[in-house]
């Protein structure tokens, strides 16, 4: 028999409804026990030892209902509370925003970014710290466990809140730096007529005849004031050469129109760029 005892009611009611569910489902595969309520506080695990081993059976799924459980109730909560009390965001919109990331980290959504890997275990990391303490004959205190047994997990939420923090801040960079340029185009008269961008994995220049622009004509046109590409070879600028020559018209060719560049110079240009694909280059230009 397990007993676990909870000190917020609806925790106790939610599990007793999760854990009872789970046992009807998997009853017809032959887990056999019963789950009981002892007043509003306590769930009362009872488990058959004939057919089926423990650790086979009742252990992995009541470790896995509760570590799923606290992903879903708590996670948030946990990670707010960092984002505003250690951290010291405060603003609503700030803190919905860093908790949008965080989440993404924490879901393996942002592994295109190396550092993130280590938080994309975190569910079997808490799985573990359940499955070690979850016993055949024991009485189980959920809350002090949170407390005292998941704070390992608690440092991987403040290193992903930290990350998700510089993440942000990068963003509102970009978005500002995004609108500074939108701003400049729009006000600042043209240089040059129309700039063609060929995108085949990288970007390549050509002017309004189509002829391939030099890395000094590029030097020549750019603007230090608007160089964000920290770095970065001339050559291998985008962004801050088109922005610099202040173009009246741009003509993008790609086959990847969600790229991130493709996007901040539609962002940047809007009704003054267009789309093309690439074989519309390959075709009329080569």
């Amino acid at each position: 028999m397990i007993a676990i005892h909870f000190e917020e009611e609806h925790d106790c009611k939610q599990l007793f409804h999760q854990l009872t569910a789970y046992i009807q489902k998997y009853a017809k595969y032959g887990l056999g026990g019963a789950v009981n309520a002892e007043g509003d506080d306590t769930i009362i695990l009872n488990y058959e030892h004939k057919h089926i081993n423990f650790y086979d059976s009742f252990h992995p799924l009541l470790a896995s209902v509760l570590t799923d459980y606290v992903i879903s109730t708590k996670e948030d909560d946990w990670l707010l509370d960092i984002i505003e009390n250690m951290f010291y965001f405060t603003d609503n919109e700030e803190q919905e925003q860093i908790l949008t990331i965080a989440r993404s980290i924490l879901e393996g959504d942002r592994n295109d970014l190396p550092q993130m890997k280590p938080f994309f275990n975190r569910r079997a990391f808490i799985y573990d710290a359940f499955a070690k303490h979850l016993e055949e004959e024991t009485t189980f205190y959920y809350e002090p466990f949170l407390t005292f047994r998941l704070r390992d997990y608690g440092e991987i939420l403040i290193d992903c809140v930290e990350i998700a923090i510089d993440e942000y801040m990068l963003e509102q960079e970009y978005q500002n730096m995004i609108e500074d340029f939108r701003q400049f185009v729009q006000f600042k008269r043209s240089k040059v007529e129309l700039v063609y961008v060929v995108h085949d994995g990288s970007f390549t220049f050509y002017d309004e005849h189509f002829r391939r622009m030099t890395r000094e004509e590029l030097l020549f046109h750019l603007q230090d004031d608007l160089v964000f590409e920290q770095e970065v070879d001339i050559q291998d600028m985008v962004i801050s050469p088109l922005v610099s020559m202040v173009p009246g018209l741009v003509h993008v060719f790609t086959d990847d129109p969600d790229h991130g560049v493709i996007l901040s110079i539609q962002a940047i240009f809007q009704e003054r760029m267009k789309l093309f694909p690439l074989k519309a280059y390959e075709q009329d230009w080569n």
